[in-house]
């Protein structure tokens, strides 16, 4: 279980403090005793399991002090991301365009 990138706070473990307003997911369980965060999942209630999970196995199925449910900010898709197969496909579909653009204004 690593450190997720750019998490945000929603709401803390026993759901008595909002910290912010959920958006939305993906969602990760975090627990402060352990420094760990849980892989992305895409509901709070999947979050939730997890740190279920978490605790059963490493705390008896004591909740840690400051363990919370958090909204994972996805990191944007770069062209390196993108499958080889939309690559050729966005190419194909620009030249495409291009050409048309160019037959009607010839």
């Amino acid at each position: 279980m690593g450190q997720p990138r750019g998490a945000s706070f929603i709401m803390s473990g026993d759901e008595t403090r909002v910290r912010r307003a959920p958006v939305g997911g993906p969602y990760a369980y975090r627990c402060p005793l352990c420094r760990t965060t849980s892989e992305p999942v895409e509901t709070r209630a999947e979050a939730k399991d997890e740190g279920q999970d978490h605790r059963d196995e490493f705390h008896g199925g004591h909740h840690p002090d400051g363990e919370e449910v958090i909204r994972v900010e996805p990191e944007p898709m770069r062209w390196v991301d993108v499958p080889r197969g939309q690559k050729i496909a966005t190419v194909v579909l620009a030249l495409a365009l291009l050409l048309g653009v160019w037959i009607k204004t010839g």
